[in-house]
């Protein structure tokens, strides 16, 4: 789902259910304002809530679950309060069902991960939301704006992550989990991460992004990038002969584009190259689906190194019905046959 009434989302994973007022006193350095009962949801009958920017109307929402973690989201037949709950963002806006499972099964940063995780019981939900947890109602205001004009995604993922560590501090707390990223860390390794992008004073990337590693053939693999969108920005993908290059150089190559496009004014843009694994250049490809869940639109990666990947890894999915104003130079786009139109900026990272 897309950021609209919460724009970031984490979680954390517990043995056993954490009583409300526990919850409290764990957060008592922030601002509590104030406290919001479920309806609808047995199982999480009490959302705190606390200050985030209060001048825009920013709130940090927790709210524990006394269930497991809801990996299918729910069905519209089946369980229609879980799909709703999870088509309005409740369970993170970038949450997308399987991503607990898939998480496991790429928990390349703890790999106890994916035994330990099924020992939870009962789960603790971190919201950001600029509409959502006041406890003045608000107006009713058709023009009112989800996300603030400036609404800064990297200080609301430190300022939840914060509210993350505290919370993991607990002895039921098993582990961080953001569905967003699909990333899946115990305390330390979560604490460690911090206080190393800290000392190199880069964000944590690697504790709320997931890269993952695919066999798509038996010759070509494919690694992704997932979480980007917590970020404003798409997520990468590389597509690339398992014999010719190390896994471990194109982690680093994705790694260093998606700081690359964080820092830098403009995007990567379809036709664009960089000097990649292998010292060649490395060719930007914008595709509207990913080869991998969760849905969402990518700049693939290719090796320009004279092979041709297999015709299914260079398939960009459906292109959407965009609306295009009138004063907009569709010759921006892509040509009908999927072909460029000659960009070949050459990127830096």
């Amino acid at each position: 789902m897309a950021k609209g009434l919460f724009t970031q989302g984490m979680c954390i994973l517990l043995r056993n259910p954490i009583a409300i007022a526990s919850l409290e006193e764990r957060l008592k350095d922030f601002q509590l304002v104030g406290r919001h009962d479920s309806i609808e949801d047995d199982h999480a009958p009490r959302t705190l809530v606390y200050d985030y920017r209060a001048d825009v109307g920013g709130h940090l929402l927790v709210t524990p679950s006394d269930t497991v973690w809801p990996d299918d989201m729910g069905d519209p037949d089946e369980s229609p309060e879980r799909f709703v709950a999870w088509s309005l963002g409740q369970f993170g806006p970038l949450a997308f069902p399987g991503c607990l499972r898939r998480s496991t099964e790429q928990s390349w940063q703890w790999e106890d991960g994916e035994s330990i995780v099924k020992e939870h019981t009962a789960h603790i939900r971190l919201l950001i939301s600029y509409v959502l947890g006041a406890e003045d109602p608000v107006d009713d205001d058709d023009d009112m704006p989800l996300i603030p004009d400036d609404y800064d995604p990297l200080d609301e993922l430190s300022f939840i992550t914060r509210a993350v560590t505290t919370l993991l501090e607990d002895e039921d707390a098993i582990c961080y989990f953001n569905p967003g990223g699909e990333v899946l860390l115990d305390e330390n390794g979560l604490r460690r991460g911090l206080n190393h992008a800290w000392n190199q004073e880069v964000p944590p990337l690697e504790m709320w992004t997931n890269v993952r590693l695919f066999h798509a053939t038996e010759q070509w693999s494919l690694m992704d990038t997932v979480g980007n969108a917590q970020f404003d920005l798409p997520d990468l993908e590389a597509v690339y002969d398992a014999e010719k290059f190390e896994a471990g150089d194109v982690e680093t190559f994705l790694r260093s584009a998606s700081l690359y496009m964080m820092r830098a004014d403009d995007g990567v843009e379809d036709g664009d190259t960089a000097d990649g694994p292998g010292e060649i250049s490395w060719k930007a490809m914008e595709c509207f689906d990913a080869l991998s869940d969760p849905p969402r639109e990518t700049i693939r990666w290719l090796p320009q190194d004279g092979s041709t990947p297999p015709d299914e890894l260079l398939e960009r999915g459906e292109e959407p019905d965009y609306d295009y104003d009138d004063d907009v130079d569709e010759d921006l786009y892509l040509d009908d046959d999927g072909d460029d139109d000659g960009l070949d900026t050459n990127i830096e990272f």
